[in-house]
């Protein structure tokens, strides 16, 4: 707001702007090409911010940014010619978790629970919103799961979890069980370290956060639900060779890639964490092999010819 005020008061004594309320088009493309060379082009938009609030406050209609053309055109102008590129998380790959599989400290129930959470993320496709909460005192039962949401078929070694809400059921319309299968004797295994932190954790309700942490306050110790926070912190703490490219979306992104690697049909990727559309298809990432796919086609049919 000040920025606008400073910013109309000193064109205007150079008399190339009008007055400052309310702001005309002109005067908005002019203040979003100045403050262009100060700051991040995805900065304006808080700035903009700023002057919406000024004519609200002073009891001026304003219009919307994307209603006026010539100004949304202008922030998409400057957003194309200095904005940057966005920067995807990294995909975990299997040789990835098995380099943090030997970090992981089983003695600790913290730990015990981030490692059950990442193999579940991976291995059902799951968003960081079904495995953890925002904040671990307000925490809700609509989407995180919980330990109710766990079924287990001991004769074909495979765990069924159940998701009551997400993107894609938003209104409790329907249920969706993601299945999983055991990998015996692997330190990769999500159906074992699910069973030994349920099994760690018994006792607790039934509609208790599934994965869960210790929390210390002076001290006392309490169990509280895993959070977005603490499940980042963790990634990154166990991707020790380059933190700051992986986050929480690495577990979606990395199942989707090595599953589409395996040559899994499109449509078995879609039912595992019910995708509505192919929008999963920019998660992965093709390695060497099969981007040569393509070419090596094309090569084989032309030397066919000749």
């Amino acid at each position: 707001m000040r920025a606008f005020v400073t910013f109309c008061i000193s064109f205007t004594c150079l008399g190339c702007l009008e007055p400052l309320l309310s702001a005309t088009d002109r005067t908005l493309r002019m203040f979003i090409t100045y403050f262009n060379w100060f700051v991040q082009p995805d900065a304006i938009k808080n700035y903009l911010a700023g002057v919406r609030q000024l004519h609200l406050q002073r009891g001026h209609e304003w219009v919307p940014v994307a209603a006026k053309h010539a100004v949304a055109t202008t922030l998409q102008g400057v957003k194309r010619c200095g904005g940057r590129p966005p920067k995807p998380v990294v995909p975990l790959a299997l040789a990835d978790l098995a380099k943090m599989a030997l970090l992981i400290s089983m003695h600790d129930l913290g730990q015990e629970a981030l490692w059950a959470a990442i193999l579940v993320g991976f291995f059902g496709l799951f968003r960081k919103d079904n495995l953890t909460t925002g904040k671990a005192g307000a925490w809700s039962t609509r989407g995180v799961l919980v330990r109710d949401d766990i079924l287990f078929q001991e004769v074909r070694f495979v765990m069924w979890i159940r998701v009551r809400h997400s993107k894609t059921i938003q209104c409790g319309e329907r249920q969706h069980w993601v299945p999983l299968r055991a990998v015996p004797g692997s330190l990769l295994c999500p159906v074992r370290a699910l069973m030994r932190l349920i099994e760690r954790t018994a006792g607790r309700p039934g509609d208790s956060a599934l994965f869960v942490m210790e929390k210390v306050t002076g001290r006392q110790a309490s169990v509280v639900p895993l959070t977005h926070d603490a499940l980042v912190a963790g990634i990154k703490a166990l991707a020790m060779w380059d933190p700051a490219s992986y986050a929480g979306h690495s577990l979606r992104r990395g199942g989707a890639t090595v599953a589409m690697r395996q040559n899994v049909n499109n449509m078995y990727i879609k039912m595992q964490e019910d995708w509505k559309s192919d929008c999963f298809e920019p998660y992965c990432e093709l390695d060497t092999k099969h981007k040569l796919v393509l070419p090596g086609a094309m090569a084989k049919a032309a030397a066919a010819l000749l």
